[in-house]
C-alpha cells in the first residue's frame, strides 16, 4: 500500500488539464492494485472480492486508455473551429459549427467531471484517511464510473469527434487558409464611402497638419523632427466601423494634401488581414505607373525603392491587423526600408483595429478615432434614415422613434448607416417599431454593415481570446469589468493557466479594442457593439 500512496501523492492533486487524465487513472487502478496485492499476502479476502478488485483494476484501465485517445482529439478539434468559422460566412460551412462545438463541449464537460473525481480524492488524502478507507474511496470511484457507463461516453465523444474531423477533412475545412476573402472583407479604395462627411472637420484638420501638409501653430520641435532619419508613419486606430477607412478617404481627396504631394503620388492599398510584402510592393509599384510583373521579391523590392526615390508620396495602408505584428514586425520593417528612399516630406498612414499595430508602426504618431458625439450623430442618422425623403406625415413619430433607436448605436457610423438604410426601405411607424424592438443580430446584414465589420474583430482572434472573450456574454450590455474580476473567471473556468496569462489576454482584447476605458481608474467596459457578437 505504500507504493500506492506514492503514486497517490503524484497525481492526486486537482485534474489541471487534459493531458493529465490518463495518469489520474493510472493511478487509481494501481492504488486497487497495490491493495489487492497487500490483501493477497496478509489478509485474504473472499473469491468474489478478489474477482471484484481485478474487474476495477481492468474497467480503470480501460477508461484511463480512452480519456487519452480523447485527449489526442481534442486539440485539433479546436484547431478546426477556428479553420470552420473563418469560413461561416459560407453557409454549408456555417452549418458545421454548431455541431463541432458541441462535440467538443461534451468532452471538456466529460474532462470537468473527471477534475471533480480528482479534487474528491485530494479530499480523502488531506485527510490522512487509513490504506483500507483510500481503496474504498477508489472502488466507489469505480462505481461511479461504472454506473454512469463513462467507458462508453467517452468512446461515443471520440467516436463524434473522429466522425467530424473526417467529415471537415472531406471538405478540405482544415486545410482553408486563415485569411479573409473579398466575399467578407471587401477591399477598400480612396474613393469616398459617403457623400458627406459629419462632425470630423476638427479630427480631419488635425491630421492633415500632423502630415505636414498644413503648416500647424510654431512650437518647439522634437528630437525626432530634427533628425528625421526614418519614414513618418502615422495610424488611425479604432474599432470596426467607427469611420477610421471614411477619414483616410478624406484626407487623400482634402485639397491641400493634393497639392503637397501631387496626386499622382497618393497611394491607397487595403491589407487586411494577411500582410503580404510582395503583394503590397506590387500594388505600391504599379500605383507609382511602373511594371510590378516579376515573382522575385528582391527584384520587385528594388523597382520599389527606385519608383519612390526622390518623390514625395502619401501611402495609406488602410485595415493593417495583427498579422503585421510577427517576427517582431519583420516584414513591415522590410516593406519600410525600400519606402524611406523617398523625398523630405513623405508620409505613410496606417489605419487600425489593434493599437497593437499602432504602436508598433508609429507609437508618437497614433490617433484614436471615437464614436460621433450626440448631436452630430443624430444629424447623420436621420441622414441615413430619411434620405432625400424630405418630409412625410408621420415625421414627427418616427423621429420619436429614431430618437430611442440612437443611444443602442453608441456613437458608431456604420451602425447609424446599417439601421438607417434599413428603416429607409419603409416608412410606416410600424416598420420603425419593428427594427427599435429588434436585436440587431437578427437583422440582415450585407457585407458593408455593422455586424460583418465586427465579427471580423472576432474572428481574427487566437482559440483561447475567443473563449476569454466569450465569458462576457454571461454580462448585460455595458457592463463595467474589471481586470482581476475577469482574471478569476478565466483561471477558473480553465482558459488560462493564472494571473500573469490572464493579465496578457486581458490587455490583447483591450489592444484589439473588444474593451476601452470606462474612467482614468481600472474600470474597463465592454467595447461598442461587441455584444452582439456574443449573441450570435
Amino acid at each position: 500500500m505504500a507504493m500506492a500512496l506514492a503514486i497517490f501523492n503524484e497525481y492526486a492533486g486537482v485534474l489541471s488539464n487534459v493531458n493529465a487524465c490518463r495518469e489520474f487513472f493510472s493511478w487509481t487502478a494501481s492504488v486497487i492494485t497495490a491493495t489487492r496485492s497487500s490483501r493477497n499476502t496478509s489478509e485474504l479476502p473472499c473469491q468474489d472480492k478478489a474477482a471484484a478488485l481485478r474487474q476495477a483494476e481492468e474497467e480503470i484501465e480501460r477508461l484511463g486508455n480512452a480519456i487519452w485517445e480523447l485527449t489526442t482529439s481534442m486539440p485539433k478539434m479546436l484547431e478546426l473551429i477556428d479553420q470552420v468559422e473563418f469560413l461561416s460566412h459560407k453557409e454549408h460551412v456555417a452549418a458545421l459549427l454548431p455541431g463541432i462545438k458541441a462535440a467538443v463541449y461534451d468532452g471538456e464537460d466529460l474532462f470537468d467531471e473527471f477534475d471533480c473525481d480528482a479534487l474528491k480524492l485530494k479530499v480523502e488524502r488531506s485527510k490522512n484517511l487509513c490504506p483500507d478507507r483510500l481503496h474504498d474511496t477508489c472502488l466507489e470511484f469505480y462505481d461511479t464510473v461504472k454506473s454512469n457507463d463513462q467507458i462508453r461516453k467517452v468512446n461515443r465523444i471520440h467516436k463524434n469527434l473522429e466522425h467530424i474531423h473526417k467529415q471537415c477533412r472531406h471538405m478540405r475545412l482544415h486545410k482553408a487558409p486563415l485569411k479573409f476573402d473579398k466575399s467578407i472583407r471587401p477591399e477598400t479604395t480612396s474613393n469616398f464611402n459617403e457623400p458627406k462627411m459629419f462632425g470630423r472637420e476638427e479630427e480631419l484638420k488635425n491630421l492633415v497638419a500632423a502630415l505636414g501638409v498644413v503648416r500647424a501653430p510654431k512650437r518647439a520641435r522634437t528630437e525626432i523632427e530634427e533628425r528625421m532619419t526614418e519614414l513618418p508613419v502615422f495610424s488611425i486606430v479604432g474599432m470596426g466601423g467607427v469611420g477610421k477607412t471614411t477619414m483616410a478617404q478624406q484626407i487623400c481627396k482634402h485639397t491641400d494634401v493634393n497639392k503637397h504631394f501631387g496626386p499622382e503620388n497618393i497611394i491607397w492599398t487595403c491589407v487586411s488581414y494577411d500582410f503580404d510584402r510582395k503583394r503590397l510592393t506590387r500594388e505600391i509599384i504599379e500605383s507609382l505607373g511602373g511594371d510590378a510583373s516579376s515573382n522575385n521579391l528582391n527584384v520587385l523590392m528594388g523597382k520599389l525603392e527606385g519608383h519612390v526615390k526622390s518623390k514625395k508620396f502619401l501611402l495609406v495602408l488602410d485595415d493593417v491587423w495583427d498579422d503585421i505584428l510577427k517576427d517582431h514586425g519583420a516584414e513591415w520593417n522590410s516593406l519600410c526600408a525600400s519606402l524611406k528612399y523617398g523625398a523630405e516630406g513623405s508620409r505613410i498612414l496606417v489605419t487600425t483595429r489593434s493599437r497593437g499595430v499602432a504602436k508598433l508602426v508609429g507609437p508618437m504618431n497614433s490617433y484614436e478615432l471615437k464614436g460621433l458625439q450626440d448631436k452630430v450623430f443624430w444629424d447623420f442618422f436621420k441622414a441615413c434614415a430619411f434620405g432625400s425623403v424630405s418630409s412625410c406625415n408621420n415625421r414627427e413619430s418616427l423621429e420619436c422613434i429614431g430618437k430611442e433607436i440612437v443611444p443602442k448605436l453608441k456613437g458608431s457610423p456604420l451602425a447609424a448607416r446599417t439601421i438607417g438604410r434599413l428603416l429607409a426601405v419603409d416608412l410606416p411607424t410600424e416598420h420603425w417599431e419593428y427594427i427599435m424592438e429588434s436585436e440587431l443580430w437578427k437583422i440582415e446584414q450585407k457585407e458593408f454593415d455593422i455586424l460583418p465589420a465586427l465579427r471580423l474583430s472576432y474572428m481574427c482572434l487566437p482559440h483561447k481570446l475567443k473563449r476569454c472573450f466569450s465569458i462576457c456574454a454571461i454580462f448585460p450590455k455595458d457592463y463595467k469589468f474589471r481586470r482581476d474580476f475577469l482574471a478569476d473567471i478565466w483561471i477558473a473556468q480553465g482558459y488560462v493557466e493564472g494571473p500573469q496569462e490572464a493579465s496578457m489576454c486581458f490587455d490583447a482584447l483591450a489592444n484589439r479594442s473588444f474593451f476601452q476605458k470606462a474612467s482614468p481608474h481600472i474600470d474597463f467596459f465592454l467595447e461598442k457593439h461587441h455584444h452582439i457578437l456574443m449573441s450570435m
